[in-house]
Order: structure tokens, then sequence, then C-alpha cells
């Protein structure tokens, strides 16, 4: 009985740590943003109001708990914060919460160097996502070299997983070439629909997918960004947010879908080997 309650304990404390992190990646994941939009340096700038100028104590830096001790206002110049800040953070915290309470305790509890590697790798592409989706949103643009280093990132990862006989060579091939014909699908559409669809960034970040999660599981993915991106278009149509004509971002759907199944990843695998392999 004591093991078992020292195992809910330490259960409980590594989702309140995962919140706490996530929180942090998202208010980490704001300041980036911003500060990469006006190529400003975002590793050793200090963060600033942007509206006065007024360089941030550690009282008004703490996520989530920094906005509402505030009330939403700048401690210095009394304006107001953007809802953008404590909402990132509020999801990044949930989203990793979630990891952790689906796939990332009972990782940590079957500790393995196979399970660290999956652990820090999904960790890592939650929040590439994350900003990903967040930066899409905000300036409808995805960075290229974002791509370049998540595929590089991406590759190490396949390459450890070989050296440790997990994978075999031949299934990094399938990837790559599952991740060409997401892009070369994405063109096809660009061509279509002459760009009004999506864009270039949207294209390389089909690639990316389909690199990480080959075939059917990327296939799976953007058909849940598709899903997910037409409910919320038809919803911000109805409610007149927007129009038909309108521009929405793509990269927060495709983020989305790879989310969800980074987290459910262990319910959804047979529902997707089943769908493609009947």
């Amino acid at each position: 009985m004591l093991f078992l309650g020292s195992m809910f304990i330490l259960y409980f404390e590594i989702l309140v740590l995962a919140f706490l992190f996530g929180a942090g990646i998202g208010s980490f994941i704001n300041a980036v943003a911003y500060r990469v939009n006006i190529k400003k340096d975002y590793i050793k700038s200090r963060s600033s109001c942007p509206k006065c100028g007024h360089v941030l104590g550690f009282v008004d830096l703490i996520p989530i708990f920094s906005f509402l001790f505030l009330r939403g206002r700048c401690r210095y110049c009394k304006e107001r914060i953007s809802y953008q800040y404590i909402v990132v953070e509020l999801i990044s915290a949930i989203v990793f919460f979630a990891y952790f309470y689906f796939v990332g305790v009972a990782q940590i509890f079957n500790f393995s160097t196979v399970n660290f590697i999956h652990l820090l790798y999904s960790v890592v592409f939650i929040g590439i996502f994350l900003y990903i989706a967040l930066y899409d949103y905000l300036y409808y643009e995805i960075s290229d070299r974002l791509i370049i280093i998540s595929s590089i990132i991406t590759l190490i990862y396949f390459i450890l997983l070989l050296a440790l006989r997990v994978i075999p060579f031949g299934l990094i091939l399938s990837h790559l070439f599952i991740g060409i014909l997401a892009f070369l699908f994405f063109l096809g559409v660009i061509i279509i629909t002459k760009g009004k669809g999506m864009g270039g960034g949207d294209m390389k970040l089909a690639f990316l997918i389909g690199f990480i999660f080959g075939y059917p599981a990327s296939i799976f993915v953007l058909f849940i960004a598709f899903l997910v991106g037409a409910v919320v278009g038809l919803l911000l149509v109805s409610l007149k947010i927007k129009s038909m004509k309108s521009m929405i971002p793509f990269g927060p759907f495709l983020s989305c879908g790879v989310i969800l199944y980074i987290i459910f990843y262990q319910y959804l695998q047979h529902l997707v080997y089943t769908i493609f392999f009947i």
C-alpha cells in the first residue's frame, strides 16, 4: 500500500510539473514568435512590454499567474496585455499535461533508452508544432529554416533508433518517400487553387509530417487537419468572423493533427491500421 501511495504521489507530481513545464514553453513560444517577427534576438534580449518597452521583472514573467495577478495589464504603463499570451500558455500547459497523462508517465515508469529517446523527441516536436501553429496563425508564415532543422532532428532520431535496432533502414526511406508524396500532393493543391487553398509553407510542412509519421499515420494526421480546418472554417464563416474569400492559415490545423496523433498515438494506431490494412 505504501508503494502504491508513493507511486500515485509521484504520478501526480509528474503531471503537475508537466503542466507547469507546458505553461513555460507557451510563454517561451509567445516571446520567440514576437521577437522573430520584429527581427529581435530571441536568445540574448530580455523580455519587455511591447507597448512601453519597459524591461519586465520576474513577477511579470510567471506563466499564467502573471497575467492573472496583473489583471491583464502591464505593471508599468497599465496598457492591456493581449489575451494571446495567457491563451497560448494555457493551451501549451494542457497539451503537455495531456501528453504526459496519456504517454509520458508510462515512458518514465518503464524507463529505457528507447523510451527516453521517444519522450525527448515527442516533447521537442510538440513544442515545435505549437510554435508553428502560433506563428502561422499570427503572421501567415511557416519558417523554412525550422522545417529544415526539424527534418534533420527527425533524421537523427531515426538513425538513433536504427542504431538501437528498433527500426530497419528501409523504414527511413519509406518515411522519406511519404514525405515527398505529401509535398507533391500539397503542390498539386496549390497549382489547382492558384495559391488560394494552400501556401508554400504548408507544402513544406506536409513533407515534414510525411517524413515523421510515414504511411499510414501521416494520411490520418492530414485527414484530421483537413477535418478540423473545415469545421473551424465553416464555423468562422457562419459567425461572420470570416468570409468565404478570407485567408485562413492552415499551419495551425496541420499542427493540431500532429499533436493530437502524438498524444493519442496508442489509441489511434489500431484504428489507423484497421482502416488502411483492412
